[in-house]
């Protein structure tokens, strides 16, 4: 696994993913501070398997493209 690659990967997608669960947990009406927290915490565990599957495909990708 390229990690140079995974660590900005990492970055955009838990970005991503933690502002969808945020935004949907704010229109649901949690907007307490621990939902709020809880959910971000949800994002970044999920966005970990996330980000191993985007990394190999784009891995594998380019070395298709070779």
């Amino acid at each position: 696994m390229n990690w140079r690659l995974a660590s900005v990967m990492f970055t955009l997608v838990s970005v991503v993913v933690i502002g969808i669960l945020v935004t949907i947990a704010l229109v649901a009406g949690y907007d307490k501070a621990n939902a709020v927290m809880l959910t971000i915490a949800l994002g970044f565990l999920l966005s970990l398997p996330l980000t191993y599957m985007v990394t190999s495909r784009l891995v594998e990708f380019s070395a298709t493209q070779k």
